[in-house]
């Protein structure tokens, strides 16, 4: 007699079988492992980070906005970006905006760290801004390492 093997639809059953398994498994691991991540990342932000608005202050002369921000917890930041408000409007300016400049160059891979300051200066040059900060009475600064934790003042000095 001849060798016997078994037959294509009991091994196409057993492939498949052998597929589902596999996928469960590595399906169950990814989860885990972003679950885990993701829960580190939003515990790291809620224990360790803290950074204050030092002044915020608006030129006439010159019509810009110069905050001064100091990183005084443990996350290192990049990305940031300014809320401003006054009674009408709200306008959001992000660190890719021409008119926004962060002294020193704060990126993802040279962020704000602990007990360091930046000064963001942003230009309002034409009269729409100008007025948005001459009579804002709120300032955000936001960031892409904590995006959840704002630093806020309502003091915008007017020079």
């Amino acid at each position: 007699m001849g060798m016997k093997g078994i037959s294509p639809v009991i091994a196409a059953v057993l492939l498949i079988a052998i597929t589902v398994t596999v996928g469960v498994l590595v399906s169950s691991w990814v989860t885990q492992w972003v679950t885990t991540k993701t829960s580190q990342t939003s515990s790291d932000c809620v224990t360790h980070t803290n950074y204050k608005i030092d002044s915020a202050s608006f030129s006439t002369t010159t019509n810009n906005m110069t905050i001064i921000v100091t990183n005084t917890g443990l996350v290192e930041l990049y990305g940031f970006e300014i809320q401003l408000q006054n009674v009408t409007d709200i306008n959001f300016y992000n660190s890719s905006n021409p008119r926004l400049k962060i002294s020193p160059n704060i990126t993802e891979t040279n962020p704000l760290r602990e007990q360091r300051s930046a000064i963001i200066i942003l230009s309002m040059e034409d009269a729409y801004h100008s007025n948005l900060g001459n009579t804002a009475d709120r300032l955000k600064v936001l960031n892409k390492a904590c995006p959840s934790f704002p630093a806020e003042t309502t003091t915008i000095t007017k020079e």
